[in-house]
């Protein structure tokens, strides 16, 4: 009796080895399955980062756009009122800061939201709070067409990503992506190595290396004397309401007429009675 049973041990024994040797390789549980694509993914670098127009939005609103304040500010008819909106994860340079005064590339991003959005129709998409910030403006995405105001701001050198405050940080890859697409092609904002900083923009860093170039300490401006196109200005840098041309730190030559935002602040170094004038004399206008 007992021989028999251990035969039968025996037998059954042999049946199971082989059914386990006869088990296909590759036959993971779903969920190993995906563990083991997400990791091979993730070695091989083959994710990537689709643009913030593509992904998943969330709650969205419809709003006209009045104003452009700055490149990362605007104005809006939203819900039946005007709602200032303060885009999220983007920073441009200063256009009027009570301190900071004119920012290098600052009337450039203000001109490029401008021409972007005034008068347009945007797509709102607030922050998961909807969540204002200090001095009471909505903090928010915005789309036009289906593109993502933030990632062009980023793509065109406009923009550094900045303020990076969780839970608001949905589109942070992809905006992450634009940016340094623009770092790389040196574009605007990244053409002087150093201006750009984690703690925000630092004119000073252009002005050094102007001087280091041979630049006059007043960054390389016309000479007052020079009257063969133009007028020269006031002391105070004034042209009595006509088109001022500057010089900017980066070596520029922009003119500005009296309705530009950043006209009173502006010290010209050569005033033009037309733009056919300034553009003679090899200014330019500052989004161009």
């Amino acid at each position: 009796m007992m021989k028999r049973l251990l035969t039968v041990v025996l037998l059954l024994s042999m049946v199971l080895a082989g059914c386990q040797a006869a088990k296909p390789s590759g036959t993971d549980s779903p969920a190993t399955a995906h563990s083991k694509v997400e990791t091979t993914a993730k070695q091989t670098g083959t994710q990537s980062v689709a643009p913030a127009a593509q992904e998943k939005r969330g709650h969205t609103e419809t709003a006209k756009v009045i104003e452009a304040i700055d490149g990362d500010t605007v104005k809006v008819r939203l819900r039946g009122r005007v709602v200032t909106i303060r885009m999220l994860l983007v920073d441009t340079p200063e256009t009027h800061h009570p301190t900071k005064g004119v920012q290098p590339y600052g009337p450039e991003a203000a001109a490029f939201t401008k021409k972007l959005l005034e008068g347009k129709t945007v797509e709102v998409e607030p922050a998961v709070d909807n969540g204002h910030d200090k001095y009471g403006r909505l903090l928010a995405y915005l789309f036009i067409k289906g593109k993502s105001v933030e990632e062009l701001l980023l793509k065109n050198g406009y923009a550094r990503v900045a303020y990076v405050y969780p839970p608001n940080t949905k589109y942070l890859s992809s905006y992450r992506k634009a940016e340094a697409e623009a770092k790389d092609k040196k574009l605007r904002i990244w053409k002087t190595p150093g201006y750009v900083q984690a703690d925000g923009y630092h004119p000073e860093v252009i002005k050094d290396k102007a001087n280091s170039a041979g630049a006059s300490s007043s960054t390389g401006a016309l000479k007052t004397d020079d009257s063969s196109i133009g007028f020269a200005p006031d002391k105070n840098g004034n042209c009595q309401g006509h088109i001022k041309g500057n010089i900017n730190s980066h070596g520029a030559r922009i003119y500005h007429v009296p309705s530009d935002r950043s006209y009173k602040v502006t010290k010209a170094e050569r005033c033009f009675m037309t733009e056919k004038e300034a553009v003679k004399a090899g200014f330019r206008k500052p989004y161009d």
